[in-house]
């Protein structure tokens, strides 16, 4: 019998670990999808245990990180493609403000204690950036059933908000790695961000105003239009390389392209019913196969032993704190409503994929060690888990 190998890694051993991140990640989630959890940090135990900290069932090689961070770019595409851009563009105001205000507050409070504490510039400027971010899939699975259509709105186009500034502060930070950033090396660098983020999003108002065939062309098939999504994510992903910028920015603009597709007048809704299928379809595979493996091979790497305790319990307070602070006088402004500011400030505080992803390339690039990495990585998970819960309770009067 023939036996291959990849890179060492004979495929029968391959397909072992494959079936054991699955069936553990499944597992766990159970109790999680019953008390309507994110089941992220479900994933990320799962891989913990199974770890060389636990079980040392799986040890790292290669071919796991290459599935792993696919699964990262197919994660990116599926955020783009949930992008509401018009949603974003007709509350643009409120939706950056609401953001921007969330990110700043907990930066400053966050790089500003680990100054204190005298980390390193570069880590406490990752750890800054790590926990600064909204999770939208937390957000929007919590206001999936809720009646409050403007707080729907304004917080889950904040979270995307959100998503853009991490997109690019991932594509910075791990481009640069451990370099000190001199002034000329971040301007040039937002230069060429912004270009290409721009250069997308007129592409992506080209097709949805003055070209739309393009779109009609693709759905004629749904298979055709499947493909053209996977293929243009690819595509995009391979150019953002090349341009000395990260894969995963360009998976989200494909995904922003393609979502736009939403704003064309059809009138046999052909377009829209293609988008909407595929999303629903390209979800369930992220769901079972992608996301679990992804996260759980982020937990291969993560330690409890490793935590330290005193900076997790003052980075959770910060994290929590700072967004809340940040969000809620300006919500309170927009909702004049008190309960809706609160739950504003709220959910704006949960974490999720793109945090735990960057702090897996942050541990990947040297950026940040074992202790920072499980530490910041603990924070992230508890406010994924306390986020809904906090929310469930304080504005369960409203909460539908």
């Amino acid at each position: 019998m023939c036996v291959v190998e990849w890179g060492g890694l004979e495929t029968s051993t391959l397909i072992f670990y494959v079936v054991v991140m699955l069936a553990s990640a499944k597992l766990l989630e159970i109790p999680f999808r019953r008390l309507n959890l994110n089941p992220i940090p479900a994933y990320v135990l799962a891989g913990f245990i199974v770890g060389p900290y636990v079980l040392g069932i799986i040890e790292f090689y290669l071919e796991l990180t290459s599935i792993a961070y696919l699964g990262l770019i197919l994660l990116m595409l599926y955020t783009g493609l949930t992008t509401e851009f018009r949603e974003i563009k007709s509350n643009f105001k409120e939706v950056v403000a609401m953001g921007s205000l969330g990110i700043i507050v907990t930066f400053i409070a966050v790089y500003t204690y680990l100054w204190l504490l005298g980390f390193p510039s570069i880590i406490s400027l990752f750890i800054a950036v790590a926990l600064s971010n909204t999770a939208t899939e937390t957000v929007a699975g919590v206001l999936a059933r809720s009646g409050e259509s403007k707080l729907r709105s304004l917080v889950i186009g904040a979270s995307f908000f959100d998503d853009i500034i991490a997109v690019y502060l991932i594509t910075l930070l791990t481009g640069f790695g451990l370099r000190e950033l001199s002034i000329e090396d971040l301007l040039a660098f937002t230069a060429k961000t912004v270009a290409f983020i721009a250069i997308a999003f007129y592409i992506s108002s080209l097709f949805s105003s003055k070209y739309t065939r393009i779109y009609q062309y693709m759905s004629k098939n749904y298979f055709w239009f499947a493909s053209s999504v996977v293929l243009i994510a690819l595509v995009l992903a391979l150019i953002a390389r090349m341009v000395g910028l990260s894969e995963l920015l360009g998976a989200y603009l494909a995904g922003v392209i393609i979502s736009r597709s939403r704003e064309f007048h059809d009138p046999m809704l052909r377009t829209r019913i293609a988008l909407t299928n595929f999303i629903s379809d390209f979800a369930v595979i992220l769901d079972v196969i992608f996301i679990p493996i992804f996260f759980v091979y982020v937990g291969l790497s993560y330690s409890i032993r490793e935590v330290d305790v005193i900076l997790y319990a003052s980075l959770l307070t910060l994290a929590m704190i700072g967004k809340f602070i940040g969000v809620y006088p300006y919500a309170y402004t927009v909702f004049r409503d008190r309960s809706s500011a609160i739950a504003a400030g709220i959910l704006m505080g949960s974490r999720g994929s793109l945090d735990i992803a960057l702090l897996r390339l942050g541990l990947e690039a040297e950026l940040i060690d074992q202790t920072v990495f499980s530490t910041v990585l603990t924070v992230a998970l508890t406010t994924t888990i306390l986020t809904p819960l906090i929310y469930t309770i304080v504005y369960k009067g409203k909460a539908v």
